[in-house]
């Protein structure tokens, strides 16, 4: 049998947690950044960041919400009663079954990430920081769909300049919004963007619900880890 290759994986909760996608997928070692409530700008510096330290043979990014705004703070102490941080999500993404000695994938996280998903949520911690307060209100769909356009076109130019492999998809359908940049929509390589379904679809058709009630379970992350397979090589 070939040798597993090294997958580095990121996205936001619907790429993390034992039943998801990326510990569904054959012959892979995964290093998982992925972090409930991360936002794009998180997902882009973050993968770049990881990128520069270690080697990777293939990088799958399943990109998040569009109206997530992430911030990284120099003191992530002040948000220690937030769930929407970086430092807390990495120490939620470990379970009896993982292997985390010699490596723990959550020791690579950036600890200083607070995460704009915790504004829209109304979550108090956030709110009373006001960390989000005139970023959401100088910025809307328009400005956001740029921002994500341009950090995809960004890390993939990236990726292409260091040979890696990868393979980008969207957590839920937002092709339309994408499209409404056509100039900057065009230079994404779509040969390397897997979005014939999403995660999102497939859980809503076939009521493959978590017990939440709202996230993936894990028949969603299996058929999801099916559907991309091929493609991580």
């Amino acid at each position: 049998m070939p040798d597993p290759i090294d997958l580095l994986v990121n996205g936001c909760s619907f790429s993390r947690g034992p039943t998801a996608w990326p510990y569904h997928l054959n012959g892979v070692n995964v290093t998982n950044l992925a972090c409930a409530g991360a936002g794009n700008t998180y997902i882009h510096n973050s993968t770049i960041s990881e990128l520069s330290k270690r080697s990777y043979d293939f990088v799958a990014v399943m990109w998040s919400g569009i109206t997530r705004i992430d911030v990284r703070v120099n003191d992530i102490a002040q948000f220690k009663g937030s769930a929407y941080t970086s430092r807390y999500q990495s120490t939620h993404n470990d379970w009896p079954s993982k292997k985390v000695w010699p490596v723990n994938d959550q020791d690579y996280i950036e600890q200083d990430w607070v995460f704009g998903c915790g504004f829209i949520n109304q979550e108090d911690t956030i709110l009373k920081s006001k960390l989000f307060d005139q970023l959401y209100y100088y910025q809307d769909q328009p400005q956001l769909v740029q921002g994500l356009l341009i950090k995809m076109i960004s890390l993939q130019s990236i990726l292409k300049q260091m040979n890696i492999p990868y393979l980008f998809s969207y957590y839920m359908d937002y092709e339309t919004e994408l499209r409404s940049c056509p100039e900057l929509y065009t230079m994404l390589d779509k040969n390397n963007i897997y979005n014939i379904q999403n995660i999102y679809d497939i859980t809503q058709a076939n009521d493959w619900y978590d017990e939440d009630g709202i996230h993936p379970g894990i028949n969603a992350h299996q058929a999801w880890a099916q559907l991309i397979q091929p493609y991580i090589k």
